[in-house]
């Protein structure tokens, strides 16, 4: 038998969680013959709670409770037809201890599904209404994608279920699928084989490298050889200069003589 595969998946609580939850509401994909088999418990209601985190934050902080902050949060969880209350006590503990959610509402719903023909199809799961603020500074928790990892582990392994595939490893597994079968299609119809045409573009990009070096070689040698070019430059021109500036006195010397054999 096939162990059902575990997820959670965390979103801000929606205005209507309490009715739907509570089944206080007419749903379609709902058999009433089954509602016995819910279980809940509520510490509170979310309005009390919200009321109860806005004026925490507002003392805590002195700035109200930003109008986009998600304070309440609601979980929905895949069980099986033997989850009970109990266990969601349990997971509640759990994840008050190791992330400091705190669970105000917990329900299983065993009674959602559709028919496929004549045979119900259920939709075992759970709602799980939190409480998503520490009470000690009336902000937010911060939970990183590493803690929601392994809150999904904890979920699992709490509830005895198996850890269900991340979405992330999904999306990528889905299009690693479908560049493979598009890689297929393109062979068989105009006989490309992209593993070729791969190597082509690898022995493309090694050639470029080289072409790539010897240009910065040629470069870096032309620029070395402008840079001795320009000392020989300025080297010439001192000694021109200098040339220049002994003719000058030579001749002043001359002049000088020439003036004074004169006087005589």
């Amino acid at each position: 038998m096939l162990m059902t595969k575990s997820s959670i998946h965390i979103l801000p609580v929606k205005s209507g969680s309490e009715r739907h939850n509570n089944r206080q509401q007419e749903l379609s994909y709902v058999r009433k013959d089954l509602s016995h088999l819910n279980e809940s418990f509520s510490l509170t209601s979310i309005h009390e709670r919200t009321k109860f985190l806005k004026e925490n934050c507002k003392k805590l902080t002195r700035r109200a409770m930003q109008d986009k902050a998600t304070p309440i949060r609601e979980g929905v969880l895949i069980i099986e037809e033997t989850t009970g209350i109990e266990q969601l006590k349990t997971l509640a503990h759990e994840l008050e201890k190791n992330f400091g959610i705190k669970t105000i509402q917990a329900y299983t719903h065993k009674d959602e599904g559709h028919w496929d023909g004549d045979q119900w199809k259920p939709n075992y799961h759970a709602h799980m209404v939190f409480d998503w603020t520490d009470h000690a500074t009336g902000k937010s928790l911060k939970l990183n994608k590493q803690d929601m990892a392994a809150l999904q582990t904890l979920v699992a392994d709490t509830l005895g279920l198996e850890r269900g595939q991340s979405s992330e490893v999904k999306h990528l597994t889905a299009i690693a699928y479908k560049i493979e079968a598009e890689a297929k299609r393109l062979k068989q119809i105009y006989g490309l084989d992209l593993q070729e045409l791969k190597n082509q573009q690898k022995n493309l990009k090694d050639e470029t490298q080289l072409q790539q070096i010897n240009l910065d070689y040629i470069k870096s040698k032309s620029e070395k050889e402008l840079a001795l070019l320009q000392e020989d430059k300025e080297d010439l021109l001192n000694k021109y200069n200098q040339l220049v500036q002994q003719y000058t006195e030579l001749n002043k010397e001359l002049s000088q003589k020439k003036n004074q054999g004169f006087r005589r």
